[in-house]
């Protein structure tokens, strides 16, 4: 009998371990933005390598360089889509909003940027969103609060943790 109980913790313990590691590879998965290829700006150098040297085709060289870096100016900032879902008879309505924040910007920053009533505390896992638009943690609740998803996936890291990439969206809703 001591040999089926053990048999029956091995097997429990090696599927904790496994379901350990996929919910590690989701949350990974969850907040990696997508980046550029890294052969893209060797192609536009060849690409403008063989413009002409001289004449017209020197300006539109030099205009396409000019143009390459505006767009890396405009690299530096991700627009993304930030949205709060209030709870039914909330004294506040359900919101959304389009901000600009620095590249490698956050959730957290995202949240901030809409100009929303938001608090918030340093928790032992980051920033911990505690109140959006005077819709506080348990209010409907010992267990209501607020959870947040990237692109629909929800996510097992802090909200100042949880980089965004351009077009990403956010989902606050408070659960109750």
């Amino acid at each position: 009998m001591y040999q089926n109980v053990e048999k029956s913790l091995r097997k429990k313990f090696f599927a904790s371990v496994l379901a350990l590691a996929l919910a590690a590879m989701l949350a990974l998965a969850g907040c990696a933005g997508e980046t550029a290829p890294a052969d893209t700006a060797a192609d536009a150098d060849n690409a403008a390598a063989e413009q002409p040297a001289t004449g017209d085709g020197a300006a539109a060289g030099a205009d396409a360089k000019a143009g390459d870096a505006a767009g890396a100016s405009d690299a530096a900032e991700a627009k993304v889509t930030v949205s709060v879902a209030m709870p039914e008879g909330a004294a506040a309505s359900s919101e959304s909003a389009e901000v600009s924040i620095p590249a490698e910007g956050t959730v957290y920053d995202a949240l901030v940027a809409t100009g929303w009533d938001v608090q918030a505390e340093d928790g032992d896992y980051g920033k911990y969103v505690t109140s959006i638009n005077g819709i506080a943690n348990g209010s409907e609740g010992e267990m209501s609060g607020w959870v947040f998803t990237v692109n629909s996936e929800q996510v097992m890291e802090g909200c100042d943790a949880c980089k965004l990439a351009d077009g990403d969206t956010v989902e606050w809703t408070f659960f109750v």
